[in-house]
């Protein structure tokens, strides 16, 4: 006997199709009758069945719901006169709609019931890496590292992407001079959401910065992260990680945990692209400045946040060390109300700075023998290196303190 929730809405037919349902020669049994998307959701949580039966008339249906029920291995079947809008949200299993004789339907709702269930392939880990960067408050160098880590990465021959994950103050494709592009993180969202079968294309369309390194623009406008569903955006990270070597997701300066993540995928949320991004992450670098401020909101965000960097390896980068005794102590701090060892530094330097912005560049490209530079190219070999070993061994970027040079 198979068990199915019927969600047909307000049609005349409704209660005659349910009658059916339940005759001995389909062996099916209609466990709960369901007005809404939001009543199947509540009901799949405690009820143990194997189909969902919805028509056009059945409201509130969308994406992340018919997700949530192909995640639940639930089958959802459709019966409907627009058979290409529901293949477009998601659902392939569609009944047309004779309205003539709607019971006609149940025959094929039988067949397909009726059908061995199949082994569900897991999914291979994907082989690329993703980076979150991080940082607790403005101007501790996130999207510096995104840059600069992403340039010296691609020069070495990985294929990276850097993706804007900051739906507050979304920056990375004016800093690298890009106008506002089609192929941002809404528009590959959407992609997604379509079940768009050129999903990949979309993908290869993206700007591409130099050889070997692309673009995910942010949000158009800030206001649209109410278009950002966490079930997409996880899908967002998988995906990106198949396509390219290394992903670099700048996540923001803001932070919030959100444990509705957890169970509510449907509704937007303002932090979902950061989070999803540190959910989905291998490894995690916290950006903080190198005085007494920057070292501060460093600790006190990640003793506070600590629960977001639980599922990566996470390690440090202090921006704006100018001396080694300046070193040891902001080292040393870190470590002890961290208890992070795993501490990268880098100077700072306005001059060259101010002037990748105006030209919409790197300091790397721009003086590749700046310290700024040598000290990403140490920070990018070494994760080069262990994306080469990666099947041999774990990904461990740890620091050596001997190449990372410091301004004396």
């Amino acid at each position: 006997m198979k068990n199915l929730i019927a969600a047909l809405g307000l049609v005349d037919w409704e209660a005659q199709f349910v009658s059916g349902l339940g005759h001995p020669m389909f062996g099916l049994q209609v466990q709960r009758r369901c007005v809404d998307g939001v009543d199947i959701r509540a009901a799949i949580q405690v009820s143990d069945c194997q189909a969902v039966l919805v028509s056009d008339a059945t409201p509130r249906i969308n994406q992340d719901l018919i997700a949530e029920l192909a995640d639940k291995n639930i089958k959802l079947i459709v019966i409907t006169s627009e058979v290409d809008h529901w293949q477009d949200l998601g659902a392939s299993h569609c009944i047309e709609l004779d309205s003539n004789n709607p019971l006609s339907a149940l025959k094929q709702i039988s067949e397909l019931m009726s059908d061995e269930p199949q082994a569900v392939e897991p999914e291979s880990d994907p082989k690329g890496l993703l980076i979150a960067v991080a940082g607790f408050g403005g101007a501790c160098g996130r999207t510096m590292a995104v840059k600069e880590i992403g340039w010296q990465l691609s020069k070495l021959g990985s294929k990276t992407c850097l993706v804007d994950a900051d739906t507050y103050g979304p920056s990375l494709d004016q800093e690298l001079g890009f106008e506002p592009n089609q192929n941002g993180l809404l528009e590959l969202c959407r992609s997604i959401e379509r079940k768009n079968a050129l999903f990949q294309t979309h993908f290869d369309l993206l700007p591409e910065v130099s050889e070997n390194l692309s673009l995910v623009a942010g949000l158009p406008r800030i206001s649209r992260w109410t278009d950002l569903r966490v079930s997409t955006l996880r899908e967002l990270w998988r995906k990106s990680r198949e396509t390219f070597d290394v992903v670099i997701a700048d996540v923001g300066a803001v932070l919030e945990l959100d444990h509705s993540l957890m169970h509510e995928t449907s509704l937007p949320r303002r932090h979902a692209a950061s989070l999803t991004a540190l959910e989905s992450a291998q490894v995690t670098l916290i950006c903080a400045r190198a005085d007494s401020v920057g070292i501060t909101r460093l600790v006190r965000g990640y003793l506070e946040f600590h629960e977001l960097f639980a599922n990566s390896e996470v390690h440090v980068l202090l921006l704006g060390v100018v001396n080694d005794a300046q070193s040891k102590d902001v080292r040393a701090a870190v470590s002890r109300h961290t208890g992070i060892e795993s501490i990268f530094e880098t100077s700072y330097d306005f001059e060259i700075t101010r002037k990748a912005l105006h030209h919409g560049s790197f300091v790397s490209k721009l003086d590749s023998k700046n310290v700024i530079a040598k000290e990403f190219e140490a920070i990018a070999t070494m994760i080069h290196k262990n994306l080469e070993d990666q099947n041999k061994t774990p990904l461990q970027l740890k620091p050596k303190r001997s190449l990372l040079k410091r301004a004396a």
